[in-house]
């Protein structure tokens, strides 16, 4: 990381430290500094504002672009992790999110020049403040959810039944004279079983009815010795 990176990072843990002080002993004194740690974060900030207010094409609106990239800094100060990024990364991400939303309320976008404007990319936050968060809701999405998480647990399940299942019958078959003379013709024949038995676990739309005799058999086999041990198995 630049100098300057390591220098905008310790100010904001300064102006964290600072806040957090002034939160749990309020008074004058405490207000003072949380606000002198701000005041130098932002004199930190100013020169990449600029930056960004350049590149967005708002130095006719400079001041409105400096009062937008203020409440982001804040917003940003008021809500950085160091745990998830660096303080630098997380700043700029506001700063462009916010002067992009600017941008759009005050010219559209004219990257497409010639072609018909296409909105700019905003930040979850910028949508709500601008009050079109409610487009991006899904009504289906709750629905796909928890069915995609219903299935991923039924398979997970399934896979633990299988293998708990095939342990123990390999272990059987190993103990016969013809299984202990030849393990892996075992394990090749419990790879197929294993698949069978978990298409029935998990897909409906293969019914016990429709398998072999040999395979029927194998299955109810199967599914008998999984529930008497997952009966015996509170866990």
């Amino acid at each position: 990381m630049s100098a300057k990176s390591d220098v905008l990072e310790q100010a904001v843990t300064d102006y964290i430290r600072a806040r957090t002080a002034c939160d749990a002993a309020p008074g004058a004194r405490a207000r003072a500094a949380a606000d002198r740690a701000f005041a130098r974060l932002a004199a930190l900030a100013a020169p990449r504002i600029r930056y960004f207010t350049r590149s967005y094409g708002l130095a006719d609106v400079a001041d409105d672009a400096a009062q937008v990239c203020a409440i982001a800094l804040h917003r940003a100060a008021e809500r950085y992790d160091p745990a998830r990024a660096r303080f630098t990364t997380y700043v700029n991400w506001q700063f462009r999110a916010e002067l992009q939303a600017l941008r759009h309320r005050l010219h559209g976008d004219q990257r497409c020049a010639g072609r018909r404007q296409v909105a700019a990319m905003l930040s979850l936050e910028a949508l709500a403040d601008e009050g079109m968060d409610e487009r991006l809701a899904d009504s289906a999405a709750e629905e796909a959810v928890e069915r995609g998480a219903a299935d991923r647990l039924a398979g997970l399940t399934a896979d633990r039944l299988v293998a708990d299942w095939a342990s123990r019958r390999e272990k059987a078959l190993l103990r016969t004279p013809r299984g202990a003379a030849a393990p892996a013709r075992v394990r090749v024949k419990l790879r197929a079983e294993g698949a069978l038995i978990r298409r029935q676990l998990t897909h409906a739309e293969a019914p016990l009815e429709r398998l072999g005799e040999a395979d029927r058999h194998i299955v109810r086999r199967a599914f008998a010795d999984m529930a008497r041990h997952a009966g015996a198995k509170p866990h």
